[in-house]
């Protein structure tokens, strides 16, 4: 199950989801850190948008549009930060 999680104090949003997550550094949304569970688990935590609800919707019934090769590229970076985050 996909893990959202929305934080009003802060204005932060967080997912486990390196896919999610890369869709929506593609789309502008700022990644304020990447977080670590006991599991080494990886959760991105960006800076909340009005906009964000509609992305995640869009992602998850297949309408987001983009370039592919942004994307790859989106995710390969966050896949790089993560990495260099366990590994502290």
């Amino acid at each position: 199950m996909i893990k959202l999680k929305t934080s009003p104090e802060t204005k932060e949003f967080s997912t486990r989801d390196i896919y999610l997550s890369a869709a929506l550094k593609l789309h502008g949304l700022q990644l304020i850190k990447i977080t670590v569970d006991n599991n080494n688990k990886g959760i991105f935590v960006f800076s909340d948008s009005p906009d964000r609800e509609k992305l995640v919707n869009d992602y998850f019934n297949g309408s987001l549009v983009g370039s592919h090769k942004h994307y790859v590229t989106s995710w390969k970076d966050i896949k790089g930060l993560l990495f260099e985050t366990i590994r502290k």
